[in-house]
Order: C-alpha cells, then structure tokens, then sequence
C-alpha cells in the first residue's frame, strides 16, 4: 500500500522499468522532469532559488549537443533542479537516489542539504535521502554538474572522444525497508556471485550479499534460490542472522550447482538466476541478477580459449552516443545499437573507453558476446588521477561484477610512459592490476597501448593488445600480417591482440583516387571497404590472435576535428553516426562473420560511372549467385570455398541508366539486391 501511495504522490514523475535489475523489486520511480539552467550560478541549491525562467527538459539530458555541431562546446558547470512531494506513506521506509550516470561530475542536494558528491562520468552512483526527505512536504533536489577538465579525474582530456555534460543517463527514486541489500556499496547490486571451481561436473560457487540496517539488533533471514534458464531451481538455503550490523556487512554462502550448464558465449548463453531475499518481520528487500558459469583463459599458440575450448573473439570497439542525442540515450537506442552488434556475427565487444549503459552488459550477457570492458584511463595522464582513477575502477567491477559476458577489466588505451618505468602511468596501473585481482580473482585484466612490445607501459597486465593502423596513419596494410608475425618469432610467450584497427570512410564520397588521409577531407567509403578485406583476412588466417576489434562500430564525434568532409566525427564507423546506413564494410564482415543470409552489391552508392567495363563485387555467404544487368542474367558464380566474395568481371554498362541486380538462394528462399548505375560521358562528350 505505501508503494501505491507513492505512486500518486508523484504522478509527475514516470514509473517506468529501471533499466538496472537490481532496482526492479524495489518500485523504483524514473526522476526525469527536470529544470535546467547553465553556468555558474550561486546558492542555486537553495529551496526558495527562483527557477521559473529556467528550462524544462527531460532526463536522460546532456548540454552538450554543440560538441556535435560546428560551435565547439560548453565545458563547464550546469543546474538540474526537481520539487517534489513526498507522501507521508513512505514513513518507515529507506529512501535512497540513484544516478545511473552523469557528466562529469555532480553534486546532489537535497533540500540544500548536500547529501554526496560523485566524480567520475560513466558510472552509476547512489545516496541515502531519507534524513534529507520531508516527507509530506514538497522537496527540492538540485544537481550541480560539470563537465569542465579536471586533472584529478579521468579522463584528463578529451583529445580522442568528447566529455558530455549533464544527467545523460537515467534517475531513479526508491525505497527499501529499515533492513536491505545495501544499494549504496558502489552502487552496486549488492549480490555478487563467483565461481570458485568447476570440476568434476560441479560448479562451486560462492554467493557474497551485502547487508545494512538502520536497527543493529534487528534479526532477519536471508532466503537464496538459483535457478537455471527454465526457472528449475538448482539451489535453495535458507540463512538466520541473529542480528543484522548498522553498516554494510557481507554474508558469504558456499553453493554448488551439479551439472550446470556453462554460459558459452553465441553457442549457448546460458544464463542463471539468483533470487536474494531478505526477509524481517512483514518486510522484505529483494534483489534479482542474472549470471553465468564460465572458464577463460588465453594462449599464445591457441589464441582465446573458453570452457577449455578455443575460440576466436573478433568484433568491434563502440561509443555510446547518436547524432540526434549525444550520449543521452533511451534503452531503444542501446537495444538498436546491440542488435546491430548481433547483426554483424560479432563474437566480441570492446566497450570503449569507459563503462557503458546496464542494458548495454545485459544484452551482451543474452547475445552470447565477450566483452572487453574498461576505465577511461585514455590517451594523457596528469600523475594525479590515481585516486579517481581506483574509485572508477571499483565502480566499474562492482556494478558488473554479475555479468558473464565481460571476460576482462581494462586498465588503460594509450597510455604512454616515455622516460621509465617508474612513470606514474606505470606506477597506477601496477596499484589497479593488483586491485583489480583482489576484487575479482576470476577475471583477466587488459589494456591496449599503440606502442612497440617493450614499450614502460607495455604487459603489464594480464593480456595485452595494440592498436594498429597500418595503412591509415603508417605503412601498407600489408604490414598488419608482417608485425603479427614477427611478434609472434620475436616474443613466443606474448598472446596476440588487435585491440583497434580501421580506416575512414564516408558513404557520400566515393572517388578512391581523391583519398586525402589520415587527417584530409575525402575519406572515400571504397577505400575502407578494401581495407577491411585486406586486414580481415590477415587477422584471420592467424588464430593466435586472441582477440581483434574493429574501430569503430559506428561514427562518432570527436569536437574539433576537421577530417573526412563532416566535421566534429570520428568516421571510421562501419554504420553512420544516425545509424541510418550501414556501410558496404558492414555488409563485408556480415557475410564472414554471420550464419543469417548476406547479399550485398559493394558500391552501390558509387552510382556515376565512367568505365563502360566494369567489375561487380558482391559480399554474400549464399552458395550460388546470378547477376543481371537490365533484367537480363549475365553471369552466375559460386562462392567459393573459404571465401565470401564474388567479383563479376568485365560487365558492360549500357550508356544512362543500368539496373544491377544479384540473386541468391538458400533453401527455398531467394534473396536479392539491386543498384542503379548511371554511365556518364567525359569531358569530350564520349564513353571512358
């Protein structure tokens, strides 16, 4: 009944379904109309500040949309401010806040009581209001935010990706009794599950809850299930406790599962579930997560191997934001983003470069995909980030501890120590190498340097992988495969990564003979296309490369840049900025990496020809394809063996318009595609 009060107490806000499964139970109520004012304004926290000429806008909100347009953008302070009526309903209960993330940093008052600071702009983070909140009353909640550079917080600069301000992820508002599953422990669920062995057709695990509770001499029972995929329970206890602590306390629990079936990436993603039940008196707090069984290890010579079993990990690296919402997104958007991940028969994920969306790890965990996950320790280093850098790292594990899709924490990207190794870079990531192993002893830790092998920043930690751009910004793309193997004859005991590679690529320039790279203005989508296959193949006729990722799966911005004839992006995408086209290079790593039917015409887009002789290049996983020219069949072709590419050669364009259409079959099904070609005269009035 107090949860139906608080409902009607708040019919302004918007009860939605929190994105985070830990808050499901708890009824949470979606904060997200807000009134928003930027720059530096005093006492704005007051209870009696004046906001009428204020904006009203809409969480998930983010000031930094000029960032994607061509005026630069505000790094700075800005205001959020909510008032609220809180029922006297909620008497008795613990109310708690929780940002799921806000850019970069922000401090929460409420009814100009600070009630916490939070630093750090990709992580969730939670406070306990209840002190705060008058209940009965209408409450003010004021968030100061900025975005502005900070020495002391990671990242310390935005050379590489853009820092958008403001409350760009969801707010929730909730309650739980007097004794919970405590939300504050860095925001975290509260239940963390770990799997200690997995032998003899049994996995041993150990169940870690923690605990909190405003009356020490309360008793309370704590009730565990585990359940598999089908709701069969597999464990069942039923725990005492004498009396519950005032802080935060951990009660372990030893569980073993016999036959457990493993989660085993896009084979099989098998997902269990613990149902963590704490139960006094009438009341009770509950808390559900999802989680996986899994063994991973890599290899030098047989590269990934999971639950004993090599497997390739290859895929793409991904930013969180769109051209229309910055990094302010809803969950359609991450739903569509990691559909399209689905789509291309990507086996890995790099989230780079820093924590992303909950649904974002939760689609991950569904779809079967291992995710490299990490820190925004990117690029500089200010040798006094160690403090935040450690607090977004514990965050970072905390908060995704659960999620059997992640199979590495990373620690840095690019981050270079020149003189020695006695840097401070090197110094932080041998202090978060080590936290991280004590947190989490089943995970492997990672970085991704784009230096030599011995390079003061280089293995030092458990897999290493480089970013290379060979044929972009250096050298020929032909000496991808020449490093990989000299790597391998120089250094045998080193695993093998690709952590980034790729090249620009713009759907609306097409004429490869006016490339201009690394940093011109034509960035012709054929050339990436090109790339791609070259580099594809080099990757993956060498299975020891335990892992490669893709840089990027879509465009994104980058304030400032001037590159490619589109400003402020990054456009090594495989799908645009507006996810509306997916580039021909999309289509390509479809066709090798996906079992669903491809039929893709290679530059369609390039639709004005000069060559009246021309070759039609198809990217398709179909076994037999026929091309037509103007209704009428020209060629037919096999794919064959090992490869997903056929080339029509010598094809005639007629002068004016020119109908290609391919077809090809699976089973019963037919699938075709179709471009329109117009053949064009040159300067001399005559056909090329």
């Amino acid at each position: 009944m107090k949860y139906f009060l608080l409902l009607i107490g708040l019919i302004h806000f918007t009860f939605v379904r929190a994105q985070v499964p830990s808050l499901k139970h708890r009824k949470p109520i979606a904060v997200t109309d807000w009134k928003f004012s930027k720059g530096v304004i005093y006492n704005a926290q007051s209870t009696n500040f004046d906001d009428q000429l204020w904006e009203d806008v809409k969480v998930p909100h983010t000031y930094s949309m000029d960032a994607i347009e061509e005026v630069g953008y505000y790094r700075g302070m800005a205001w959020y401010r909510n008032q609220m009526t809180v029922p006297k309903a909620m008497e008795g209960e613990r109310i708690f806040i929780r940002f799921e993330g806000v850019g970069q940093e922000a401090t929460v008052f409420v009814n100009a009581q600070k009630v916490g600071k939070h630093v750090g702009g990709y992580s969730a983070f939670c406070f306990e209001i209840t002190n705060a909140i008058q209940l009965g009353k209408e409450n003010t909640i004021v968030v100061k935010v900025s975005n502005a550079p900070d020495f002391l917080r990671i990242p310390v600069d935005d050379a590489l990706f853009n820092h958008y301000g403001g409350i760009y992820r969801p707010v929730h508002l909730f309650t739980t009794p007097s004794s919970n599953i405590t939300p504050t422990f860095f925001a975290s669920s509260g239940v963390f599950v770990t799997l200690k062995s997995l032998e003899n057709n049994k996995a041993n695990l150990e169940i870690s809850t923690h605990l909190s509770s405003t009356k020490s001499t309360e008793k309370a029972v704590l009730n565990l299930k585990v359940a598999d995929k089908n709701k069969k329970v597999v464990f069942q206890k039923e725990i005492k406790i004498d009396a519950l602590a005032s802080s935060d306390s951990t009660l372990t629990t030893e569980v073993e599962i016999h036959n457990p079936i493993l989660w085993n990436a896009r084979k099989k993603p098998h997902l269990y579930t613990v149902t963590a039940i704490l139960k006094n008196d009438q009341q009770s707090d509950t808390v559900v997560e999802t989680f996986g069984i899994k063994t991973f290890e890599v290899d030098a010579e047989k590269g990934a191997v999971l639950n004993g079993v090599p497997y390739r990990i290859y895929g793409v690296a991904m930013h969180q934001e769109w051209k229309e919402r910055g990094p302010a997104l809803l969950p359609e958007h991450h739903k569509v983003d990691m559909e399209m991940v689905e789509e291309i028969g990507a086996t890995g994920l790099r989230l780079s470069h820093y924590q992303h969306s909950d649904i974002t790890y939760q689609k991950a965990d569904e779809i079967g995909l291992m995710v490299w996950t990490e820190i925004p320790f990117v690029h500089n280093y200010s040798g006094r980030e160690g403090q935040n850098a450690t607090q977004q790292l514990k965050e970072l594990i905390y908060q995704n501890y659960n999620h059997p899709s992640i199979y590495a924490w990373g620690l840095w990207n690019e981050v270079r120590a020149w003189k020695s190794k006695d840097e401070p870079p090197v110094l932080l990531t041998k202090k978060l190498n080590e936290l991280a192993h004590q947190i989490d002893p089943s995970r492997l830790t990672v970085s991704a340097s784009d230096r030599g092998m011995e390079s003061n920043m280089g293995n030092l930690t458990d897999l290493q992988a480089w970013n290379k751009y060979y044929g972009w910004y250096y050298g020929e793309y032909a000496d991808m495969g020449k490093w990989l193997d000299d790597a391998r004859k120089d250094y045998p005991h080193i695993a093998l990564g690709i952590s980034e590679y790729g090249v620009g690529g713009n759907i609306y320039q097409q004429d490869i003979t006016k490339l201009e790279k690394p940093i011109g203005n034509y960035f012709p989508e054929p050339v990436q296309t090109n790339y791609h296959e070259i580099t594809w193949k080099i990757i993956k006729d060498r299975p020891y490369v335990w892992s490669s990722f893709v840089w990027n799966m879509f465009d994104f911005s980058v304030a400032g840049w001037n590159r490619g004839g589109i400003k402020n992006l990054n456009h090594k995408g495989l799908v645009t900025f507006d996810r509306k086209m997916k580039k021909d290079a999309f289509y390509f790593y479809k066709a090798n990496w996906s079992d669903a039917p491809v039929l893709h015409i290679a530059e369609a887009r390039n639709n004005q020809r000069t060559e009246a002789i021309t070759a039609v290049k198809v990217f398709t996983n179909l076994e037999k394809v026929t091309l037509k020219l103007n209704g009428k069949i020209i060629q037919k072709q096999k794919l064959k063996s090992d490869r997903h590419t056929i080339v029509f050669e010598n094809i005639h364009l007629y002068k004016g318009e020119n109908t290609i259409e391919v077809i090809g079959e699976k089973g019963k099904e037919i699938f075709t595609h179709k471009a329109n070609w117009f053949l064009v005269m040159n300067e001399n009035n005559t056909l090329n």
